[in-house]
């Protein structure tokens, strides 16, 4: 079992508390990001696998900060019980520092959303995102008679974000589309224009875009794709020690809320007073999303790699435009499977003689029911 100091090392990077008794005997894999316990998923679907493949295992969030993040990987690499972890916003690109090795795949998107402990110790990263985010699109989810898309070659996409995820799914699209062009948006010129150009080398189809041409852009393409964490639910930390919130703003217009001391957080009037200070954005924001999913075809499918809330303002205002849109939740439960079946627990189920695809058609449902 995990010795108490090494749980009391973990427990001494992160916010959230953590119950030594339910982690118990148990091995350990979890979410790295800056508030994971707040709306994360993963726990949910990680541990309803678990229970099914009779694994003493146990998926835990970690909230971090980001001065306490290499501190947090020195603890988990150094517990013989920790068998890998997840990891989200925000650092998917920042945690590459501190890894022993990349997989081919994530080192050509530079970004890593699965570290997998290997028994010497050393942590080794990968990236699930883009082939999750593919899934979910191609594939009929659970349910369903068809899938999103049924193809994406030759097809123009334009994608919101240029941070970790939205490398993944870059990479993984620019791919796919073949003919097809990307165009990449970021509220940070000069990061869309960074990771067009890395793509621009391997595939040869795409460029960047300013925020302001989005209104140009968006309705001659055939999917958009939000990358970004504008619409995200819950609290969002700054650099400098402020808050602020992102949910009631739609990825397809600039967003400038007000940000407000941490300090404030969990006082009854912290959200009135956001939103007093920040309404005016709001509202300009919501206004020029709303001109502009009109002028967009009707043919263009919305998605979002956002599940929390499960309908963003940007699909919202897709839905009731017309269009066809999909949230993060099937991305979420793909890559979470093959971060499971074909990473973190691999060597346990070829053990077992179960690491098959019939094993992970049953892993995935489980997720997606689990959700």
């Amino acid at each position: 079992m995990a010795t108490p100091n090494d749980i009391a090392r973990i427990q001494s990077c992160i916010n959230n508390k953590l119950d030594r008794d339910v982690i118990g005997k148990n091995q350990i894999a979890g979410i790295i990001g800056d508030a994971p316990s707040h709306y994360a998923k993963s726990p949910s679907l990680w541990n309803a696998a678990f229970r099914a493949l009779n694994m003493e295992a146990i998926y835990l969030p970690f909230d971090v900060d980001e001065p306490r993040l290499l501190e947090l990987v020195y603890a988990l690499r150094e517990s013989d019980q920790v068998m890998g972890c997840n990891v989200t916003v925000p650092y998917k690109v920042k945690i590459m520092e501190y890894l022993d090795g990349l997989d081919k795949k994530a080192e050509q998107i530079k970004a890593v959303n699965t570290v997998v402990r290997t028994k010497d110790g050393r942590l080794i990263g990968y990236n699930t995102d883009g082939k999750g985010f593919l899934e979910s699109i191609l594939a009929p989810q659970p349910g369903q008679e068809r899938p999103f898309e049924k193809s994406l070659r030759g097809m123009d996409v334009l994608i919101i974000g240029a941070g970790g995820a939205a490398r993944a799914v870059a990479f993984l699209l620019a791919e796919s589309v073949g003919n097809g062009q990307l165009q990449i948006c970021n509220r940070t010129p000069e990061i869309a224009r960074y990771l067009a150009e890395e793509i621009k080398k391997v595939f040869g189809n795409a460029s960047a875009i300013k925020e302001e041409d989005i209104r140009e852009q968006a309705p001659k393409v055939g999917l958009i794709v939000n990358c970004s964490i504008k619409g995200q639910g819950g609290i969002r930390k700054s650099s400098d020690g402020k808050i602020t919130i992102l949910e009631p703003y739609s990825a397809l217009a600039p967003a400038n809320p007000a940000f407000i001391p941490a300090t404030e957080y969990g006082r009854p009037e912290f959200y009135r007073a956001w939103l007093s200070a920040s309404l005016s954005d709001i509202e300009a924001n919501n206004r020029a999303s709303w001109s502009l999913v009109l002028s967009v075809p009707p043919n263009v499918g919305f998605c979002d790699l956002i599940y929390f809330p499960t309908e963003t303002v940007f699909l919202r205002h897709g839905r009731l435009s017309g269009h066809r849109t999909l949230n993060g939740k099937g991305m979420i439960v793909a890559q979470a499977a093959d971060a499971l079946f074909d990473k973190i627990c691999r060597e346990y189920l070829q053990k077992l003689g179960i690491h098959n695809p019939k094993t992970y058609k049953s892993l995935f449902e489980l997720m997606y029911e689990a959700w």
